[in-house]
């Protein structure tokens, strides 16, 4: 099932975003947040069939990751797969180019759109720039990202996802040969290959351990997940 949140008013579409996420994933299901640069026919196509390890479903999250006008392109011809699969798929864009938003009307269970009048010409935050500040080592910039994300309205599930995905990938490309992308796009594929430059195997490996435990720790009732988040950046070398 395809949901889709849009328009040029954030506030009020982060607001919807939220709310709809809170409602599709309130018996259990399995969140997966889909990072920007990961969108292909293959994987989507894997996704409309995938069921949990339980047989749950899944709510796959596009949370900004579908600006480009590719990725918008590869996802409108695989609408019918995704209005169709008993997972759902949550998109929340600003801007959709006129082929996706034509093709998603003829199916999507929900299309909400958020549009105003009066353009909002705030920045919208993309939660990938919290990745890139991790990747580079920037701490500062890493908080200053990190408040921003939270004043968005970004749950502290998805930042932990989007930063323990960058730190998967520096990991995935730490000592992989140079002109091998490890099947990952290529675009994402440098961007990590230059992160890890910035760290040690060891220092990767210690990352991503204590994201699993913040994340972890967190489901099981321990530290609230954004308590944690802050100790993590603040601790950071």
């Amino acid at each position: 099932m395809l949901y889709i949140i849009h328009g040029n008013d954030r506030q009020k579409g982060r607001a919807q975003f939220t709310k709809l996420r809170g409602a599709l994933s309130a018996h259990g299901e399995n969140i997966v947040v889909v990072p920007e640069g990961s969108v292909s026919k293959e994987t989507l196509s894997g996704q409309a069939v995938t069921r949990g390890l339980f047989g749950e479903v899944s709510v796959f999250v596009f949370d900004g990751a579908l600006e480009k006008k590719e990725d918008q392109e590869i996802v409108a011809r695989t609408v019918s797969l995704l209005t169709e699969s008993p997972n759902h798929f949550l998109i929340f864009e600003p801007v959709l180019i006129k082929e996706f938003a034509d093709e998603a009307r003829q199916g999507a269970k929900e299309m909400i759109d958020c549009s105003v009048k009066k353009m909002d010409e705030r920045p919208a935050f993309n939660i990938f720039s919290l990745g890139d500040a991790l990747g580079e080592r920037n701490k500062k910039e890493l908080w200053v990202r990190y408040q921003q994300a939270v004043l968005a309205g970004l749950e502290s599930e998805e930042i932990c996802n989007t930063l323990f995905w960058t730190v998967k990938n520096m990991a995935l490309m730490k000592n992989t040969p140079s002109g091998n992308n490890a099947d990952l796009n290529p675009f994402v594929a440098q961007k990590a290959r230059t992160f890890a430059k910035k760290y040690s195997m060891d220092e990767i490996v210690e990352l991503s351990r204590t994201l699993m435990t913040i994340y972890h720790e967190a489901h099981r009732g321990g530290e609230p997940m954004h308590i944690a988040l802050e100790r993590f950046i603040l601790r950071l070398a």
